[in-house]
Parts: structure tokens; C-alpha cells; sequence
């Protein structure tokens, strides 16, 4: 393995980028005084001793002490045993500290009391992954004006929703997609990225989604009816019977 791919390896089990470079420079020498670990771990002399001590704190390295004074790195294999338990608790806690707060906290009366919002994403990856949990949240129909080869990562949560019946106007589409027998598509020109929920819930960009931009804007309508509606009875007219 590279010496940046453990570099990199040491920083995802919470040691500083100096820690880390300092801790791999001694994989290769074993032993060696702090001036050849600055020296080949390009850390500063002035900082080199205090990162030393740090590893020493935590248990990874060993102090002997000669002239000159030198640092032995200890086995490899408790190294990574002792920061992945560490790393395992840091997450056991977090682990708890989530579970308290979803415990403690009514989530279904603030999330039911947010009806309307607009939303901004940065990219379109992003915009797929919070589309795809709104449309997860239908109970019956969906129907949507879409670009399918654009938003088929968004779509893919409704694929094993048999008990759906789902509408799609798309544009033309460049792509081959497996959709199940209860997607209903239909390919024709169109502009938007919309869609109805059982009738009542909109999603709907408010940001032209096929030019590059540095954010894109979205916005969800929980009980519009009066919007449903319209889009409903827009979609129907494009829809051949």
C-alpha cells in the first residue's frame, strides 16, 4: 500500500494528518530519531517532537532512550486493532446520542406541521436523493413529468412498489431502463419536473434542471390541492388514452 494510501487510512481512524505521516514514516524505519521522521515525513522540526509526544500519549509509539533519543513504533497490527476499537466507541456513542434524541424528541408533530418548503441543493445527485424520499412517501399514485435518464436514481425507490400506480411523462429517452410492469411510461417534449402524489402533494423544480448550475431549487407542497389539481389535469391532457 502507498504511503498516502495509509496516510489517508490513519486520518479516517482520527489521527491528525501529522500524527499520521510521522506514524507511517516509522512503519518504514521501525526506530529512528526525531530529526530523520521530520525529515522524511515532511513535518517541521518544530513540530515533530510535540506530534511524537502525542503518538507516545496515545500508545502507538515508544520513547527509547538513547543518545540520540529515538522513537520505536510498536506492532503494526495492534495499532489499527487499538484505533478501530477507538473508532468503534466514538461511534457507539454517537450511536446513543441519536437514539436519545429520536427517543426524546416528537418528530411527527414538527415534520407534520412543516407543510410547505422550498429547498436548495448544490448538485444534482444530491437533488435525486432528497426527490427519491418525497416520492417514497406516496401511498397510491404517483404521476410526474420528468426526464427518466436524468432522474432514474430518484425513481428507483418506487421500483419495488407494486401496490403503486405510477404515471410518467418523460422526454425522450437515450437510455434503456427495466422499469416493472406498474411504471406507465410515456415519452413526449415537455419542460418540467413535477409530481403529484395521491392527488395532494406536490414536488416541483423551480430551477431549470437540464443547464449546469450552482444550485437548483425544489419545492414541496403537502396539501395543494388546488395545485394537484392543475397538474393532474395537465397531465392527463398530454397522456394518450
Amino acid at each position: 500500500m502507498k504511503d498516502t494510501s495509509i496516510v489517508s487510512l490513519l486520518r479516517d481512524l482520527n489521527l491528525t494528518e501529522y500524527e499520521a505521516k510521522a506514524l507511517t514514516t516509522l512503519f518504514k524505519f521501525s526506530e529512528s530519531d526525531a530529526p530523520t521522521i521530520s525529515r522524511n515525513s515532511q513535518i517541521p522540526k518544530t513540530r515533530i517532537y510535540d506530534v511524537l509526544d502525542k503518538l507516545k500519549a496515545k500508545g502507538l509509539v515508544l520513547e527509547v532512550y538513547k543518545s540520540p533519543k529515538t522513537f520505536k513504533v510498536i506492532n503494526p497490527n495492534e495499532i489499527f486493532s487499538q484505533l478501530i476499537d477507538s473508532k468503534k466507541k466514538e461511534f457507539d456513542l454517537l450511536s446513543k446520542k441519536v437514539d436519545d434524541v429520536v427517543a426524546n424528541k416528537n418528530w411527527d408533530v414538527e415534520l407534520s406541521s412543516n407543510k410547505e418548503k422550498i429547498l436548495q441543493v448544490n448538485n444534482l445527485n444530491d437533488y435525486n436523493k432528497y426527490l427519491s424520499q418525497e416520492l417514497n412517501s406516496a401511498e397510491k399514485e404517483v404521476l410526474g413529468f420528468t426526464h427518466i435518464d436524468q432522474r432514474i436514481d430518484s425513481l428507483k425507490s418506487l421500483i419495488p412498489r407494486d401496490n403503486l400506480g405510477i404515471k410518467i411523462l418523460t422526454n425522450p429517452m437515450t437510455k434503456v431502463h427495466n422499469l416493472p410492469k406498474h411504471f406507465s411510461v410515456q415519452e413526449i417534449n415537455h419542460s418540467m419536473d413535477a409530481f403529484v402524489l395521491d392527488k395532494h402533494k406536490v414536488i416541483m423544480a423551480l430551477t431549470d434542471l437540464s443547464e449546469a448550475k450552482k444550485s437548483y431549487h425544489l419545492t414541496v407542497l403537502e396539501n395543494n390541492l388546488s395545485l394537484a389539481n392543475a397538474l393532474s389535469t395537465h397531465f392527463n391532457s398530454y397522456w394518450k388514452k
